[in-house]
């Protein structure tokens, strides 16, 4: 007993000193604000629940050690302790500084991230917090020290009755506050969850996960209805491919609708992307499905919505449907290939593209860089086209080619190779903290100008790769697709960068549809999906849209239904588009309903202005989720095999 009550003292100790100096390093430079010392305390009791939960699992764990002789326990209780605190205090303040820079806490989907990649994320949380993680380390030796003496003295130092009467009223009061925190819809219950302390946050979302789902306020089961499962030569019958012509989808980052010449940008920096668009059927409203790559892409890969359970999806099992477009061209006779600049791994999209998929050819970075790489360690993308040109060399004339060629120098940190041109100076981000998540707005120019040249190179690659399909003649009977699979935001709304809202910059991009042996060149204002270019390719080959794709066939008539995204990245938040209406809810930004004819800006919320309008969308969005979630968690696994997922 006494042991544990060390174990528990301990890490309340720790939750303690971070949170002091939370609230020390939040007060700085600012006004007293008696509120702020009034909510700390508060939030500080209902983290308690999580303390004795780490307590336990560390007195469980050194349980563990008991047979040991005495003179390794205490060596081994000591680095044990040095670890746990050392990350413990880590991950506190990396959540802190994260929400100094865009007012999110670190979440539990982000723990979920960096449990399962460790590999590519901790060297990055490393460089991020630099000389920070020293002082921790301090910190940690020492509350090492005084916890392994303590731990092995034989002095009983803590009354147990008084543990008690501590436990009675710090879950009473803990139990109580989550209850009156969960009824209540007041800011200052708000701010208590999300605003304070990065453990409060991280408490509330472990018991969010717990805690079932509240009963719907919409019928969603009326009209559902679900498409049966059938086989590749029963969707094949009958039908014929036009021509046969090669298929490539290029696939660019983070690049927003407006960041290119043929959309208006004064900047030459897409003059062959622009010379493309000349040629194609143009649409600059396109909407990805999620602010973020391993939903967003997998999601194009599939056409399927990404939505499948409330926590990040890592894709441990696919178990369900799924149907790529390299499924359908493989089976249709096509050679398939893979080039991406980008580790696929990140986030277990490689498990998922790569589950019951027909693909001749995959290749990514770790195919030459090996295993032990961090996230951002992407090859250059003049190799990847290289690659790409390679294989298409080894290819037989007559036989059609599917290929997809993502290329990531507009990624942050928009690095490309030295000795390219840079045209847009100054771009230096060497002598100012550039962080993915905040970098002072002094220096935007800067960074435009590196993203500008980063996106110039990578229309040199774009450029390179026509140039060499004409040499090799297959470009004018081929269909080219050329997109990107989100945008990317310079603090049009207060944030860099992507994943954290659901504003136009981050979610809004343009496509080109560049047609096989056809002359038909027009801009469509009217909005698409990205999930809707699978059904879109077999629509120009003259295919019906398969039944287990949940976009549409856009190139001949408008979209039909709502357009649904997500993110499930650094701020969770669900939206739709209904155009010109615009519905989301974000746990950073809250409840917007914006018209983007009226407002393109998105400068104003209109929900208390168009109350009708704003529970119409509302409705639209929880039946999607409903929907959804229905399929992948309520309904039997033996009836899921059976049947693809709603279309909406």
């Amino acid at each position: 007993m006494q042991r544990y009550l060390k174990t528990f003292y301990l890490w309340l100790a720790l939750f303690s000193v971070c949170n002091v100096v939370s609230l020390i390093s939040v007060q700085m430079g600012k006004a007293f604000s008696l509120e702020r010392w009034f909510l700390y305390p508060v939030a500080w009791i209902f983290q308690l629940p999580l303390v004795f939960a780490v307590a336990s699992i560390d007195h469980a764990v050194n349980g563990c050690f008991r047979r040991l002789s005495l003179e390794l326990k205490k060596p081994v209780r000591f680095f044990l302790c040095l670890l746990c605190s050392f990350i413990f205090m880590g991950t506190y303040a990396a959540s802190q500084v994260m929400y100094q820079q865009i007012e999110m806490f670190i979440s539990l989907d982000s723990f979920r991230a960096v449990l399962s990649n460790p590999g590519q994320i901790i060297p990055d949380i490393q460089h991020g917090l630099g000389g920070e993680l020293l002082v921790i380390g301090l910190l940690a030796i020492l509350f090492s020290i005084i916890y392994t003496r303590r731990y092995h003295s034989q002095k009983a130092s803590h009354s147990p009755t008084v543990f008690a009467v501590l436990c009675a009223v710090f879950l009473a009061s803990g139990a109580g506050g989550v209850v009156l925190v969960y009824k209540s819809d007041s800011n200052v219950a708000d701010r208590i969850r999300q605003d304070v302390l990065p453990t409060t946050y991280l408490t509330f979302s472990i018991i969010d996960s717990l805690l079932p789902t509240a009963s719907p306020s919409v019928d969603f089961l009326t009209g559902l209805v679900f498409e049966p499962q059938i086989s590749m030569d029963e969707f094949m019958a009958g039908c014929e491919i036009r021509n046969r012509p090669d298929v490539y989808l290029i696939m660019l980052e983070s690049i927003s609708w407006n960041h290119y010449g043929f959309t208006g940008y004064e900047r030459e920096v897409s003059p062959h992307i622009d010379a493309l668009a000349a040629e194609s059927v143009v649409f600059p409203k396109s909407y990805t499905i999620a602010n973020h790559s391993s939903y967003a892409q997998t999601g194009i890969h599939a056409s399927m919505y990404p939505l499948r359970q409330t926590r990040l999806d890592q894709f441990e099992n696919v178990n369900y449907p799924k149907t790529l477009l390299f499924d359908v061209l493989s089976h249709a006779g096509y050679r398939t290939a893979f080039f991406s600049a980008q580790n696929e791994d990140w986030l277990g999209m490689k498990t998922f593209i790569q589950a019951n998929t027909e693909m001749q050819h995959f290749f990514h970075s770790k195919t030459l860089l090996g295993n032990n790489i961090g996230m951002e360690s992407k090859l250059d993308d003049d190799v990847v086209r290289y690659y790409a040109e390679d294989y298409l060399s080894a290819c037989e004339p007559d036989q059609p080619v599917f290929m997809y060629l993502n290329l990531q120098a507009t990624h942050f940190p928009y690095s490309i190779p030295e000795g390219v041109e840079e045209p847009f100076q100054p771009c230096s981000t060497d002598d100012f903290a550039f962080n993915y998540t905040e970098y002072d707005l002094e220096n935007l120019d800067r960074v435009i100008n590196k993203f500008d040249n980063a996106l110039r190179y990578v229309d040199d690659q774009v450029g390179a790769f026509i140039n060499y399909l004409k040499s090799i003649d297959r470009y004018e009977n081929s269909l080219i697709i050329l997109t990107s699979d989100h945008g990317e935001a310079f603090y049009q709304h207060g944030l860099p960068t992507h994943g954290t809202s659901l504003f136009e910059d981050q979610v809004r991009t343009a496509t080109l549809f560049k047609l096989p042996n056809s002359e038909r060149r027009e801009v469509r204002n009217d909005p698409i999906s990205l999930i809707d270019l699978n059904p879109t390719v077999l629509e120009v080959l003259g295919l019906p849209n398969h039944p287990n794709f949940q976009g549409q066939q856009i190139l001949n008539k408008p979209r039909t239904s709502p357009i649904y995204m997500m993110s499930h990245s650094l701020v969770k938040s669900h939206g739709l588009v209904d155009y010109p209406w615009k519905y989301f809810t974000s746990e950073r930004d809250g409840e917007q309903l914006l018209n983007l004819e009226i407002d393109p800006d998105e400068q104003t919320d209109l929900s208390a202005d168009y109350p009708e309008m704003l529970e119409v969308m509302k409705n639209k969005l929880q039946v999607y989720q409903l929907r959804q979630l229905y399929y992948y968690n309520v309904l039997p696994q033996r009836e899921r095999d059976q049947s693809y997922p709603p279309q909406h």
